[in-house]
This record gives structure tokens, sequence and C-alpha cells, in this order.
């Protein structure tokens, strides 16, 4: 029984004894941070006297501005410090190790469609992992800039209630958050005020505020890779709740040290640092932007990071004046002493003092109060080495870049002088004081940083300005997201790295899943076909070696797709209308296809213009034609008497017997040679052999086989836009033309180009455009204004140079025309080959222009670069004369469909092929028409004949008189040629029989 009830008892709630109590929360310890701040509420700090809210500036383009732009710049800094009179501000710059992770998941979200492995080859997972190894190598970071602006003082009440928050929780919980209410209004003001053009800050996210309070409270420790993500939904940390920040990080100094030790754990391992703390001392007068650089960027030409901690005080106009006041009577007190008590004359120095307080007085009483707005502060500047001596070092460089205008000093106290860098801590002293105005502090322009490309593209390089980050660019980022035009501009002259840029873009968006069509008449891209990941999916054409009748005028340009006119508002009447501007496209084309092989004394007679005409509106503009059927036209014509269509089609027979001229008259008997089942992901056109007329030759002075070569390149221009018609209009696809300057000189080249321009953005497509000339381009209407990114390599003639910049869109006349002349820095005395990465400057399209180094330096990709190198070297041929790299080379590289290696060609003592020795004596060729008037009056008596069997399209009544004009009628919209329709998307480039 009393076992019962001792058990009975123990189960019933325990009764407090009179007298006693239990222990509670009253024996807790309480727990005060190491640092003056008490809590953080989302971008809102609170110590135990003020409330700071901390923004994030963007990043602001300061390279390839015009002065004015900048000024307008720092003006607009000026004005938003200005209205905050009477806050203190705290300036934070830090740098943030740039995020591979995030752009490798980026990277490879955005690789749709990427070609399957192949066996024994680098893989897409091998690519991808050594993508980001050499990114992490290059150590490269991100500059962050964070400005605090203080909202409010904080009173006793509002200490007490901070205090007492655990017990206030509980009882008023309102009363806890009733600070940060009243405060309310105030943020918001705050937040809209420096949201404006110039700063561009935006509150800080919680993730941020917590990357500041780690970056400042382990100053000068390694900054970790990866930072641990914030909870999701928390946005306040309490005051237990910053130990997080100050524990394992211990900060402390030697007597009269030049530096202070850092020690703490990363990744459960001690690391140790010296940190040297310097200050902005005297500084003479700086012309910024029209000498000088934004002088809190001079610390971004560094190979080490840097952080800086700025405390500045905006002072109310009424403070000022009180002080001017005082100074002036200062001034002149000592002026009446040395002229009415001695008799002399003042220091000149004097005088300048007297005057420069006279200036500011105006300053202040005229003009816009924002601009003129005076402040005081305190710039501090810290550096980190892994020991003393290299702390020193470093912290002695940042003397050198600063000297002579600007004095850094070196304080004691350093420990004190590291702890201004945590948000919330005093100022270490008040000495090396600087006092200005807002502008002069505004044209520190902290957030000015290097800003080009975007975060999820392929990585072709680094900026190589005063800020050093990583570039990627995503080719049809602009196409699919920002709705603008695919056109693109590689400019640059002889060694200057167009091809290897090229080439470095078509490899990296083929591993990340787009389709290609390259013509390189010189042949150094087709290497990239006998890459073994690519080779299964690649073809190489040498289109001199190719079947008869591949670059059939009327085959070049495709037939337009009917389901790709499904979203017009009268689907079959857009379609049509398309089909009809094809078919007038192609009879333009042969129209200037003839003309340039004929002699230029004949192709410029206007009654050659009429007759070619004639036939060439008989045969029409279908498909299936040919430019055989023309001279058959012309053979008909001269049988009813009109003798010059005899000569016409007597001197085209002629150069239908060169070997070259054979591709534009295809074998009857035979399909179409570029259509193929197979799915290729590369088409590489080359031209081995063709010789081109040197770049800005008159066409009267270019021989028969230049001439030929002309409308060649021509044709394989139009060839290789045809794949982009004939694969689903969502694909990535990418077309790459060198040469192009002979383009800009071809009627039918200008059409070329304009038509890609236009139809890049809604099939998809990134064409690249290589010239040595941005004149040449430039000639092409519209491009200008079409042309979307820029790629400029070195340029040394004055007027190439303005050219350069203008399709930029830099400024002119203003210091860039040189520097395209230093990129790519040559060694004068040096005979070993140069193969340094080539730079470029770069314009993203979006307004991000900056100079950037191409980077293919890792070694995952040794093999691409090899292939890419088109240096000659001698060392690569054997002793017997057989290429070291075709000996050790696989033959299961070759890509599908190669054609054999050249035969050798005999050579003339003159220097020209053998085949080609009777084109020396015919003329050059021109592209002149014939007058207008007298077509008109010759085509109304010519009633156009039609072969049988032929048809004319709907609109094929188009009068050919049109084509007279620069660009052919109706041309201002281009024609979408289109192929047949699959479920599967089907390649960019098709297997040639």
């Amino acid at each position: 029984m009393a076992r019962r009830d001792r058990g009975a008892a123990a189960e019933e709630k325990p009764r407090r004894r009179r007298g006693r109590s239990l222990a509670g929360e009253s024996g807790l310890p309480t727990y005060t941070p190491e640092i003056a701040l008490r809590s953080i509420d989302g971008h809102l700090t609170r110590t135990g006297t003020q409330v700071m809210a901390w923004y994030r500036l963007a990043a602001q383009a300061w390279s390839f501005r015009s002065d004015s732009q900048r000024e307008v710049l720092i003006r607009q800094i000026a004005a938003q410090l200005g209205e905050l009179q009477g806050r203190w501000l705290h300036l934070r710059v830090t740098t943030r190790p740039y995020p591979v992770h995030m752009w490798a998941e980026s990277f490879d979200n955005n690789a749709l469609g990427r070609m399957p492995d192949v066996a024994g080859a680098l893989g897409w997972d091998g690519f991808l992992e050594g993508e980001q190894r050499h990114l992490m190598g290059l150590s490269m970071s991100d500059k962050e800039v964070f400005l605090g602006i203080e909202v409010s003082g904080r009173g006793m009440l509002d200490r007490w209630v901070d205090a007492a928050a655990p017990v206030l929780e509980r009882i008023a919980p309102a009363a806890v958050r009733a600070e940060l209410a009243a405060l309310d209004s105030e943020v918001t003001h705050i937040d809209e005020l420096v949201a404006g053009s110039g700063l561009d800050a935006v509150p800080a996210r919680p993730d941020d505020v917590a990357w500041l309070m780690q970056r400042s409270c382990a100053l000068g420790l390694p900054a970790p890779r990866t930072l641990s993500v914030v909870p999701g939904g928390v946005s306040r940390w309490e005051t237990e709740d910053l130990a997080g920040f100050t524990d394992g990080v211990d900060m402390y100094q030697e007597p009269y040290a030049p530096t202070v030790k850092v020690i703490g754990r990363i990744r459960s391992q001690t690391v140790q640092r010296n940190v040297a703390v310097l200050s902005v001392g005297l500084m003479e007068g700086l012309r910024i932007p029209e000498i000088d650089d934004p002088w809190m960027q001079h610390s971004d030409r560094l190979p080490f990071p840097v952080e800086w901690s700025a405390r500045i005080y905006v002072r109310r106009p009424e403070e000022v004046a009180g002080e001017l006041q005082r100074q002036m009577g200062k001034v002149r007190s000592q002026i009446r002493h040395y002229t009415h008590d001695h008799d002399l004359d003042p220091p000149m120095s004097l005088a300048r003092q007297a005057d420069r307080v006279l200036e500011v007085e105006d300053e202040l009483t005229t003009g816009l109060t924002q601009l003129n707005t005076r402040l005081y502060g305190w710039w501090r500047v810290a550096v980190s080495g892994k020991d003393e001596a290299e702390a020193v070092s470093r912290a002695q460089q940042v003397l050198d870049v600063y000297r002579p205008k600007v004095q850094m000093e070196h304080p004691e106290a350093q420990y004190k002088y590291a702890r201004e860098f945590i948000p919330g801590e005093p100022l270490a002293s008040t000495a090396y004081r600087r006092r200005g105005s807002v502008t002069w502090a505004a044209a520190a322009v902290p957030a000015a940083t290097a800003s080009v490309g975007d975060r999820r593209g392929i990585m072709i390089g680094e900026t190589c300005t005063a800020t050093r980050r990583p570039v990627a660019w995503d080719p049809w980022l602009a196409q699919e997201v920002r709705r603008a035009s695919g056109l693109t501009a590689v400019v640059g002259g002889l060694g200057s790295g167009k091809s290897f840029l090229t080439g470095l873009i078509v490899y990296k968006t083929l591993r990340s899943g787009a389709r290609w069509t390259v013509l390189d008449p010189s042949g150094p891209l087709a290497e990239l076909t006998r890459l073994p990941e690519l080779a299964p999916f690649s073809r190489h054409i040498n289109l001199l070696r190719a079947d008869p009748g591949i670059l059939n005028p009327y085959r070049v340009v495709a037939e337009p797709r009917q389901d790709h006119f499904a979203d017009e508002e009268d689907p079959e009447r857009a379609w049509r209308r398309e089909r009809s501007l094809a078919a007038a496209t192609r009879r333009r084309l042969v129209l200037d296809v003839l003309t340039g092989l004929l002699p230029y004394d004949i192709s410029r007679m206007p009654h050659t213009r009429i007759v070619l005409l004639r036939a060439v509106r008989e045969v029409g503009g279908a498909n299936d034609r040919h430019p055989g059927l023309v001279i058959d036209a012309l053979r008909r014509h001269a049988r009813d008497g009109e003798e010059h269509a005899g000569v016409v089609a007597d001197f085209l027979e002629e150069r239908r017997e060169l070997p070259q001229a054979a591709l534009l008259f295809p074998d009857t008997s035979r399909d179409d040679p570029w259509q193929d089942e197979r799915d290729y992901r590369l088409t590489v056109l080359t031209m081995q052999g063709m010789t081109l007329p040197r770049p800005g030759s008159p066409r009267e002075e270019w021989t028969d086989g230049e001439s030929l070569a002309v409308e060649l390149l021509n044709l394989a221009s139009w060839l290789t836009q045809r794949t982009i018609y004939e694969a689903d209009r969502n694909l990535r696809k990418g077309v790459a033309l060198d040469e192009t300057h002979f383009l800009s000189q071809v009627p039918t080249g200008k059409v070329l180009i304009d038509r890609l321009a236009r139809d890049s953005r809604k099939f998809n497509v990134r064409a690249l455009f290589a010239s040595q000339l941005a004149g040449d381009l430039l000639r092409v209407s519209g491009f200008a204004s079409l042309v979307n990114a820029v790629f400029v390599g070195r340029t040394d003639d004055g007027e190439a140079q303005d050219e350069a910049l203008r399709l930029l869109k830099v400024p002119t006349g203003v210091g860039y025309e040189q520097m395209l002349g230093t990129l790519s820095p040559r060694p004068r005395h040096d005979d070993r080959p140069d193969d340094t990465p080539r730079q470029f400057v770069f314009a993203d399209g979006h307004g991000g222009v900056e100079k950037i180094r191409i980077d293919l330096e890792g070694p995952h990709l040794e093999h691409v670069r090899a292939a890419l190198d088109t240096n000659p070297d001698a060392s690569r041929v054997s002793a017997s004369g057989v290429p070291v790299a075709a000996a050790a080379a696989p033959a299961a590289v070759r890509a599908p469909d190669e054609p054999a290696p050249p035969r050798p060609v005999t050579m003339r003592y003159d220097g020209l092929p053998a085949e080609i020795d009777d084109s020396r004596s015919d003329d050059e060729l021109d592209d002149v028409f014939a007058d207008d008037d007298v077509l008109d009056d010759f085509a109304p008596h010519v009633p156009p004949v039609l072969p049988a069997g032929a048809e004319l399209l709907d609109d094929e009544e188009l009068d050919l008189v049109d084509d007279l004009d620069g660009s052919p009628a109706g041309h201002d919209r281009a024609p979408h040629a289109h192929g047949n329709g699959h479920d599967r998307a089907r390649s960019a480039g098709e297997a040639v029989r």
C-alpha cells in the first residue's frame, strides 16, 4: 500500500515548496558580442547608438566611355550623396571569388541538345570539369561594393528595449518591433533615393549581409570558395546569432608591429594571415575623368585582393557656412597682420587659401545644392599576406601605385584600424581626415569595374584592364532572351587571332549543343573536324574539289518551308510571298555571278546587262534551274538576231571550261550534292588553292582567276546560310564567314549580310563575320545598327581604327584609336614564335565593352589549341617530308567524307597554277549595271520566253528592272528559305554525296 501511495505521489504534479523556487532562466549567463553590432534585421544593422541600412551598389562601366558620359555618372553619384546630408555613411569594398560552381551549373543547364560522348575522346563531364579546374586555378574574383547609410540614432529607451528583448518578446512583442516600424518610412525614402542612376543600389540580401560580416570579421583570411547559404526565410540575426561571425576568428597585434595578425578556421583548418592597414593621406588635385582614373580604382590593378573601408559624414550647409566664416576670419586676420602691422605683402599660399574659401562659399550659395554639399571622411585600405614580410611588401605596392598624386599613410594601432572594417565599429582615430565636396568623393567611383559578358555562356577569356575577371558569353542569349540580333563582327589585321577566336567559339558552343556551318577559305578551321570528339558529327568539304554544281546559284538559296509561317496572319499568303522573294533572289544572284565571270570591258557594257537580264528572266527563279540554261537562252537569242547575246554566251562558255567553274554547273543526272540525311553538327567549307584579290584593289585590276574566286566565295557564303533555313528554327545554329570584306563588294553579298542580320533572331542564329577592316562591313547598309556583338583585334591603320570604334559604338577622337594598335603587343627583339594569347576589345551588345584576353590554355584543351595553331613551324615536318602530327594521328579521327589530301599543283615561273595559264590574258571583271533608262526602253519589246516545262511561281513576274538598284525589289524583307520538316531537328549542315 505504501508503495502504491509513493507511486501515485510520483505521478502527481510537483508542488513548489514555500520559500524556495526553481532556477529558471535567472542562472543563464549573458552573452555580449565582441563587436559593437547588436542585431541584424533584413538589410538594417543596429548598434547601441545607431541604425544603418546596407545596400549593394551595381557595377559601373568606366572603360571605353566618353568623358561626357563619365562626368554624367560622377554628377549623378554626387547628387545622390548630397541628398544624404547629416548622415554617416560606411563604404565597404570587398571581393568575392568568381562563383565557378554557379557558372558551371548554369552552363550545364544551358547546354541543350549537346552531342553524345565519343569513346576514347574528351566527354562532356571531362570538358566541364576541365573548364572548372582551369577557371579555379586563375583565382579571379568579383568586386562587391556595399554602402551603409545611417537611418536614425538610438536613444536610451531604444537601448533598454533592445536589452530587454528576450523578456519583452513574450510579454509585449510589439514593443520590440516598434523601433523598426517607426523607421519604415525613412528606410523607404532612402531605398528610393539610392536606387536612381549613379549608385544604382539595391537593399542587401541576407546572403549579402552574411558575406559582408564574414569578410569583415575575418579580414585578410582567404575567402571561402562557397559560403554556407543563409536558410530560407531567415533575415534576422539576434544578438546571440552574431557569434557565428566572430567565433573562430582572433585578431591581435604585437606592440609596434606594422601589421595585425588574424587567425581563423577555414574548413576545420587553422589559417593565419598578417594584415596591413593604410590610410589615404594628402591628395593633389586629380583631373577625373579628363586625365586620371577614379582614384579608388587604382587598387584594382594590383595582383592581390584589396579591401576598402570609408567612414563618411555628409555635412549640412549651415555647419559648413559657420566653419567657412571662421576660416575666412582667420585668413583675413593673418593678411591684415602682414599688411597693416608690418607693411609686408602676404605670402601667396595665404592668398590661395583666401581664394579657395571664397570659392567654396560661392559653391554653397549658388548652383545645385546637392552637388556643392561638403563632407569629410576617412578612407582605409587593407592588404594581407601569409606573413608580415609579404603583407608589408604588398602595402608598399599600394603606396607605389598611388604615388605621387596620392599619399598613403601606414599608421600605428593597426588592431583598431583593422576593426574599422567591421560594420558598426567606431573610428580608430580621427587622424588623416579628408575634406572635400560630394563631387570629389563621387569621382572615386568605387563601383567602377570591368563588366562584360554574362554568367551562363562559354568561357572565352578574361578582362585585362584595371579589373581582371572571367568573361563568359552565351551567343544565343541575345536572340532567346533579349530579342536582339545575332550578328557578330570579328575584325582585326593579319595575325590578330580572328581564326583562333572563331575556332574557340565554334568548338565550345558545339560541345554545348549548337550546330555550326563555317566558311573558311584558307582552311585552318577544318582541323576541328578531325578532333576525336567532333569527328563523327563533322564533315569537311573542299569546295574546289567537290561535286559539280555544289555552288549552283539556283540551289544555294533555300526554298521557304511552309511550317515556318504558321504564326503569320495569313500563313499561305506569307509563304507564297517568301517563295517569290526567294525566286527573285536566285535570279539576281545568277545575274551577278554571270556578270562577274565576264571580262571587265564586256561586263560594263549596257547591252551586256540587257541580254543577260533577258536570258535570266526567261529561265526563271525555280530552284531546279542552273546557269547552263541561261547560256542556252543566250544562244537562242543569238539565233534570233541578237548578235551581242552570242558574244556573251561565247565568253561564258569559255569560263565554263575552267576547272573551278564546274562548281556552278551541276551534273543533271545526279542528285543535289548538298543533301544528305546524316545529322552533322559541324560543316566546314574550305577553298584551299583559291586566289583572292588583294584587299582594296579595284575590280579592273583583278585577274580572271581572282574574279572567279570572288564569285565562288559569294556563292559559298550563300550556301553556308542555306543551312539556317533547312533546320528547325528553334535550334541553336551558328554561321561563321571569313573573308567577308569581299562580300561587301558584291551586291548580292550585301543582300546576304543584310538577310543574316535580320533573320538571325527569328531563326536563332549567331552569325560571325570576320574581316580585316571594319569599313568593309560598315559599307553594308544598316550593318552598324543591326550588329549585336563585336570583337576588334589589333588594328594599326588610323582610318581602320576609327571605323572599328564606330563598329564598337565607342566614342571616337578621345584616344581609344591608339589603344587598338597596342592590342596583343609583339616582342621586337625576340626570335621565338609569338604564341601569346591574343587581345580583343569585346562589345557584348548589351552595354559592356572591355579589353579581353582570349584564353584556351586549359590542359584539357591542349589538343584543340594545337589544332587551331596556324603558325608555320618547320619542326613539325619529319626528315622524310611527312608531317609529324599526321604520321602520329590515328586514322580513326578523320571526319566522315573528308576529301583526300590535295594533289600538288605544278606552278609556272610567274607563280600561277599551270591549269589557269590562259586566264592571264583576260581583262578584269566588275559589277557595273546598265542604266535604268536603257533597259526600260529595251525590255518592253522583248517578251519573256519560257523553255518547255518551265513555269513561273506566283508573283515571279516581279520586273527585273529593279535588280539594277543596289538591292533587289522587295528585298527589304529577306526571304526565309526553309527545308523539309522533320519531327527530329535536322543538322545545320547536310552531307555531300
